[in-house]
């Protein structure tokens, strides 16, 4: 896959680091590729490549004034969840117990995103951190059954990533959109 761009809430280094952490100290979880942690984010809108520079920075100017008045907020993350069969997943991921804030900023991400002429992928949205991809074990897959105690974070921000394929993180950050930073929801 070549160089894309997508709008997300990035996860904070010290949360990242701490997922990592705690999914690492399963045995059994036999990915082939792991996500760095530096890159582990929530996916508002995937938005491919764009068709010029213009329709980037159109947007980008677009979501930086509809989101300059919502509330940074708190999200919580749930356990660990799959993608695909059950006995052989495509996506270890970490999911967010629901929020409204945070399906309020997706929205208005994802409508823009629409509106500036993104072909959107119309699956419902799913809020999750991807973790790892492609189950690589000739024993089927059994998810851990136990509650990680992740901790909740601030989502002080959207940011607009660009990916950088042959690099180790791989989303590089184009421009951030900050919450008003007032009050903590």
């Amino acid at each position: 896959m070549g160089i894309h761009y997508f709008l997300a809430i990035r996860i904070p280094e010290h949360q990242a680091n701490d997922i990592h952490q705690q999914i690492q100290q399963h045995s059994g979880l036999h990915f082939k590729r792991w996500v760095h942690p530096l890159d582990y984010h929530i996916t508002l809108a995937f938005l491919g490549e764009p068709v010029s520079d213009r329709q980037l920075a159109q947007l980008s100017g677009d979501v930086a004034e509809a989101l300059k008045e919502d509330p940074v907020f708190q999200l919580e993350i749930g356990g660990l969840q799959t993608f695909g069969p059950a006995n052989s997943p495509r996506i270890l991921w970490v999911g967010t117990k629901p929020s409204r804030y945070l399906d309020e900023v997706r929205k208005k991400v994802y409508t823009l995103a629409g509106k500036s002429g993104f072909a959107l992928d119309p699956k419902p949205f799913h809020p999750h951190i991807t973790v790892a991809r492609k189950w690589d074990s000739k024993t089927e897959f059994d998810l851990p059954d136990q509650t990680l105690p992740f901790q909740p974070f601030r989502a002080a921000a959207a940011e607009l990533l660009k990916t950088n394929p042959d690099q180790t993180p791989k989303y590089e950050t184009i421009q951030t959109y900050p919450l008003r930073s007032e009050e903590t929801l």
